[in-house]
């Protein structure tokens, strides 16, 4: 590595800690969001008729058996999305804060693309709590995303 490299590194780095840290605690919040899905059902499944509802329970009578499966999918999704923002906190902390463009987009295309699919799928049916929630995932890691990409260049 030049001299000139070295120095351009030691200007970037400190930008991107910062916006490492930024979405470390963006996938924090989601983990934590998460993983009461998995561990608290009860509470995840308030939040969800929060936002499909508009209340905290379900509007009608649901079987027990039902109720079951309910929090079981929701234990699947929590999982899921907690083991996405590990992989996306991983990233973060490693090849994103070494400026490399792959550890960018690994954490950015996916991120857009669950944003847009998802938030298409609610607004179809009309859940707007849930377009709501989108928006504010969208804005904790878009905003560190947006403003750390002109730290990144193409990789040979």
């Amino acid at each position: 590595m030049t001299k000139e490299q070295d120095s351009a590194n030691a200007a970037v780095a400190p930008a991107l800690v910062f916006w490492s840290r930024l979405i470390q605690a963006a996938a924090a919040v989601v983990i934590v969001l998460s993983l009461t899905l998995l561990l608290a059902p009860r509470l995840g499944e308030a939040v969800f008729n929060l936002v499909y509802f508009h209340q905290q329970s379900i509007p009608v009578e649901v079987p027990n058996l039902a109720i079951g499966y309910l929090w079981f999918a929701n234990g699947i999704i929590g999982a899921v999305m907690a083991g996405w923002m590990i992989g996306i906190i991983m990233l973060a902390r490693g090849p994103f804060v070494e400026g490399r463009l792959h550890a960018w987009n690994t954490i950015a295309i996916p991120l857009a693309s669950w944003f847009f699919i998802d938030t298409v799928f609610s607004i179809a049916h009309g859940v707007w709590g849930n377009v709501l929630l989108n928006t504010a995932a969208g804005l904790m890691f878009g905003i560190p995303l947006l403003f750390s990409r002109r730290y990144f260049r193409s990789e040979n």
